[in-house]
């Protein structure tokens, strides 16, 4: 894949409101690496000018870091979306038992958004729907929504720590699949022993898991299976249809605004749902969040490495866990916590093991 694309791919994630922590580390270097390069050629290519006193301060403020305020804001602006995230969708699910509602909703207002930045910014490279870029993208949009959907789903049933494990888990998969469709080398012997430490963090927290219930690890089953499938096959998406990253933003929430309709319709009659004060609050909550943590994953990629961009991520989810023990009983116990704790600390020393490869 092309650097562009891996950008793309990793800014279209960001905004999509479920940023891909798992495997971004290496997607950052390597696109970072091209771009070092591509810039370097294009440089030598420039005809030099006579230095000045003017451009060596412009170069040098330029090259310069971001100020520490606007790094401390960055990370904590995206902490805050990331971490609330899963536990507001939880909430919302709790008080609004109707998951293609609620997508409905949140699509829709990611969508207005990007279009209010459009009437914004005339110049902001945005496209409306074209049917030729349409058809191909429909596909990954297909998978997007069923990975939401049922990831929606499952949040009826289970805690939010049991999605944590269950994409902590995704690793695992992806590695073998890439094997089977891409060529690519499998893990080194320590990435298998982190692989190995995840898998088996995740048995001991199903085997400590007290509110066990079989329609919510159906649920779950098939949003990580559709998680795995979309790590994969949203990389080929990327390249084949070229479109920039707010455009592609664009098409996957109108997309999926239909996929809500049709699987509200294939579910028949949702639960009764009390709308009251705090249920219109949770799920307009969960739409401006979502909306908000595209930018925040946006900006902070701009702001920090890949490495540290990793670590915010594995803070985020610690900060999940803990936002979620601190407003109700619904959640893990104290064995549950620790296989997620392994579950979390050996993807992390995955992608450690990876980027050193």
């Amino acid at each position: 894949m092309s650097a562009p694309g891996k950008r793309r791919y990793l800014d279209t994630m960001a905004v999509y409101g479920k940023p891909d922590e798992e495997e971004i580390e290496n997607i950052m270097e390597d696109a970072d690496q091209a771009e070092t390069l591509e810039d370097g050629k294009a440089k030598a290519a420039q005809p030099r000018e006579a230095p000045t006193l003017e451009k060596a301060k412009a170069d040098g403020d330029a090259a310069g870091e971001p100020a520490r305020a606007t790094i401390i804001f960055g990370v904590a602006l995206y902490a805050f979306c990331s971490s609330t995230l899963l536990v507001i969708n939880k909430v919302a699910m709790s008080l609004v038992p109707n998951a293609p509602l609620i997508l409905f909703c949140q699509f829709l207002s990611s969508a207005i958004a990007v279009r209010a930045l459009k009437c914004a910014q005339p110049d902001m490279d945005i496209e409306l729907l074209i049917w030729s870029k349409a058809k191909p993208f429909a596909v990954a949009t297909l998978v997007f929504y069923l990975c939401l959907f049922s990831n929606t789903q499952a949040l009826k049933s289970v805690n939010v720590e049991t999605v944590i494990v269950a994409r902590s888990c995704s690793p695992i998969a992806v590695a073998f699949l890439e094997r089977a469709t891409l060529g690519r080398a499998l893990p080194s012997v320590a990435g298998i022993f982190a692989l190995i430490m995840i898998a088996g963090g995740a048995a001991f927290y199903v085997a400590m898991d007290k509110g066990f219930q079989v329609e919510g690890y159906t649920w779950l089953a098939m949003y990580f299976i559709f998680i795995v499938i979309e790590m994969v096959f949203v990389k080929f998406v990327v390249d084949t249809v070229p479109m920039s990253t707010w455009t592609r933003v664009y098409y996957n929430n109108v997309l999926s605004l239909p996929m809500a309709i049709l699987s509200a319709f294939a579910l028949g009659h949702p639960a009764r749902v009390d709308w009251n004060v705090p249920a219109i609050g949770a799920v307009l909550l969960s739409c401006a969040v979502g909306v908000a943590i595209s930018y925040a994953g946006f900006n902070l990629r701009k702001l920090v490495s890949a490495t540290s961009f990793t670590v915010v991520g594995v803070v985020c989810k610690l900060l999940t866990v803990l936002i979620n023990d601190m407003i109700w009983t619904q959640h893990s116990n104290a064995f549950g916590h620790l296989g997620l704790i392994v579950c979390i600390g050996a993807g992390f020393v995955y992608e450690k093991v990876k980027a050193r490869k």
